[in-house]
């Protein structure tokens, strides 16, 4: 899904967001962007399953993928006093309501421009996120956040 892209691309907002708690993560060791899904996994922005896992091989998909842009969108500097329009944007979707426990973050990904609305003011929260749409939302919270890179 671009691990490595928000370990490297994200780096600022990464370590805004770095916890001072340990996780543990027992499957990524062999795995070659073990380090930036470790720092990821450290800020908070990507979570390992209860069992310790990570799955990094797992398809991605766009609820989950809200839920890491909700968590970088949260850390991304502001003016002071004034709020973005993201935070506090409730949309509709035609499927996918808002008593969802990823209803928020959905809302949150779309609101601020990361992610795209799908036809009929659909979110697919099951569908996967393709490598060249994460790159594409990645491209887009560098944009937010300001940060300047040499691609």
């Amino acid at each position: 899904m671009g691990y490595a892209s928000i370990g490297v691309r994200l780096g600022p907002l990464v370590q805004a967001a770095r916890r001072k708690d340990a996780v543990l993560v027992t499957d990524v060791r062999s795995h070659w962007a073990a380090s930036w899904i470790l720092a990821t996994a450290r800020a908070g922005i990507m979570e390992p399953f209860a069992n310790h896992a990570f799955q990094p091989r797992a398809i991605v998909r766009r609820i989950d993928f809200a839920q890491v842009v909700s968590r970088l969108l949260r850390v991304i500097p502001r003016t002071p006093n004034q709020a973005p329009s993201w935070e506090s944007a409730r949309l509709k979707f035609s499927d996918l309501s808002s008593g969802h426990l990823a209803y928020v973050a959905a809302s949150q990904a779309v609101a601020s421009g990361v992610m795209p609305m799908g036809p009929g003011n659909s979110f697919q929260p099951s569908r996967p996120v393709t490598g060249a749409e994460a790159i594409e939302a990645i491209g887009r919270l560098e944009s937010l956040a300001g940060i300047k890179t040499s691609r």
